[in-house]
């Protein structure tokens, strides 16, 4: 009996610690299932907004974006958006401290540099703040700092906030906020995508001739030419290029803060323009050098691809061109030519035996 008296309070002990883990994992999978949708907390963003998904701090807990996130759209419509020049604007809710702002409005005064809170290139920049703040703590959040910061990969963030809130040098912040945990994300989905149109006219020419490209973009910040032209570009405009030797293709690429666009145009040169002698690699005057090493096309005063006649008509001293490849050209920067009339370019020197 006296052994029965003992084993009986265990065996009730360890049922007991058994029910409650049951009931424990029952309330777990039920949590679970609610809170993680589609076995992650990642959503779609919503019509007005275009930033979704979760956060994470160990001390705010989770951190919706967006609205549909928590399927709540209908009776507390909010969430958190990058317009096309990279500004953001917009509440998160965090449970834990309520409605957390990236409006301008609300970010003034911030504790150090650009208060507003931006996407920039694929970094965000600046602040976010917990409107709740009070008891000393400030409610200020850090997007960027030294050694730290959220970066846009693709369409998801990454990487962390920081709150290191302080008062009198006691450290109240809230700590670190991952914007890519587990089971979570934060995600942006463009709804304003930039577009570009890129035409040229003609579309054929001959050696030597001209095109005028044109372009329009709609929802764009910025333009920029590669491939056949380069440099910054307007949003929108033309410009004359040429004068084309070959097929020449040109390429913009026009960009906002989340998306880019890009179109090509092709300038083909038309097969009959090789008849012009210095532009069809021929020796036509039989001086043992072609086209654009010939002298003789150089009569405008640079290289014309369309001059038809390849003999050298200017004196050397006088031509725009190099003759004797010393990197000096006609009088009176060449020490080899005594005037302009002149049809020897040949800088020569004696030397004294």
């Amino acid at each position: 009996m006296k052994g029965q008296t003992i084993f009986e309070p265990n065996f009730k002990k360890i049922h007991n610690i058994l029910l409650v883990f049951v009931v424990f994992l029952v309330i777990s999978a039920l949590f679970y299932s609610a809170f993680f949708t589609d076995g992650i907390k990642q959503a779609k963003a919503g019509v007005s907004q275009n930033i979704s998904g979760w956060a994470w701090g160990d001390n705010f807990g989770w951190i919706s974006f967006n609205c549909t996130d928590t399927d709540t759209c209908g009776s507390v419509n909010y969430g958190v958006n990058t317009a096309i020049n990279g500004d953001m604007s917009g509440y998160a809710w965090s449970d834990n401290i309520g409605w957390i702002s990236f409006n301008s409005s609300d970010l003034a005064g911030c504790p150090s540099g650009a208060c507003k809170a931006k996407l920039s290139g694929n970094n965000l920049q600046g602040w976010a703040r917990a409107l709740s703040y009070g008891d000393g703590w400030d409610g200020w959040i850090s997007l960027n700092g030294p050694g730290y910061g959220i970066v846009l990969n693709g369409n998801n963030f990454e990487g962390f906030a920081w709150d290191a809130s302080d008062i009198s040098g006691q450290a109240i912040g809230s700590g670190w906020i991952n914007f890519n945990p587990s089971f979570g994300g934060v995600t942006v989905t463009p709804t304003t995508v930039p577009s570009v149109d890129l035409t040229a006219n003609p579309t054929s020419v001959a050696v030597g001739e001209n095109s005028t490209i044109s372009w329009t973009s709609a929802n764009a910040t910025s333009c920029e030419a590669s491939v056949g032209w380069s440099g910054s570009k307007a949003l929108s405009g033309s410009e004359i290029v040429g004068p084309h030797i070959s097929d020449t293709v040109y390429r913009i690429t026009c960009n906002n803060a989340l998306s880019s666009a890009s179109d090509d145009t092709t300038v083909f040169v038309s097969s009959l323009s090789s008849t012009y002698q210095c532009s069809d690699s021929i020796d036509n005057d039989g001086d043992v050098k072609i086209d654009a090493a010939d002298p003789g096309c150089y009569d405008t005063g640079e290289y014309d691809p369309i001059d038809d006649d390849e003999t050298d008509t200017l004196p050397q001293c006088s031509n725009f061109f190099d003759d004797d490849g010393d990197g000096l050209i006609d009088y009176p920067n060449e020490p080899g030519c005594s005037s302009a009339n002149d049809n020897k370019e040949l800088n020569i020197t004696f030397e004294e035996f």
